[in-house]
């Protein structure tokens, strides 16, 4: 299960993979430049957070150094390639828990409408 950073990172190797055919090279300022501006993610963390996706299976990472500039080489897995599938799924979940408490609450409300009209008479 991916915590909030690891799968803002996520979502930005996907975007970027899916643009360049599953395999890209990018720097690590690059890639941090594609991080949403309203998150927070320090160039220290950058390394274990890809490590963990590594290890998780979502991509290959070949790292490699280039005029004192670190470059990272991602292919995409087929663990990778069902992130998308996977946020979709998150959305519905969340859609059908939202459908469901407001379904309840009305419910709920016409219950109490019922309730009150039968015991005041």
């Amino acid at each position: 299960m991916l915590n909030k950073k690891t799968k803002k990172l996520m979502k930005a190797v996907y975007y970027k993979a899916v643009e360049k055919d599953g395999t890209f090279l990018i720097s690590q300022n690059d890639l941090l430049a594609a991080m949403p501006y309203n998150f927070q993610f320090k160039k220290k963390e950058l390394p274990a957070a890809l490590k963990s996706l590594v290890s998780e299976g979502y991509f290959e990472l070949i790292t490699t150094e280039k005029k004192g500039e670190e470059y990272y080489c991602i292919t995409l897995q087929q663990s990778g390639y069902d992130f998308a599938y996977q946020i979709a799924k998150e959305k519905r979940q969340i859609k059908l828990k939202i459908t469901l408490t407001v379904c309840g609450a009305v419910l709920s409300f016409i219950l109490g409408l019922i309730l009150k009209s039968v015991f005041t008479k």
